[in-house]
């Protein structure tokens, strides 16, 4: 299963909620695949998804900074972590 464009629409809303900054940056979509705890056959992998904001942000006195919003989200599009690097 494949993570959709409307599950990628509505997890960038989220971001943009939280980081309204980075408002309008398209992320970079990677699959992820993690071995089910519970059974380790190959037939039980949940896939996840790394969605990842870069985005460059205006500071006082002319400065810029880059800011990475990092997101984990699964097949259905819920978002299972966020982390944001300076």
């Amino acid at each position: 299963m494949t993570l959709r464009s409307g599950n990628v629409k509505s997890i960038s809303a989220n971001v943009y909620r939280k980081f309204p900054e980075l408002k309008g940056v398209i992320p970079s979509v990677t699959k992820q695949s993690i071995p089910n705890t519970k059974t380790l056959s190959k037939q039980n992998h949940t896939s996840t998804y790394l969605l990842t904001y870069k985005g460059v942000v205006s500071m006082p006195g002319g400065h810029t900074m880059h800011k990475i919003v990092r997101v984990m989200a699964n097949n259905k599009g819920q978002v299972l972590k966020m982390t944001l690097s300076k």
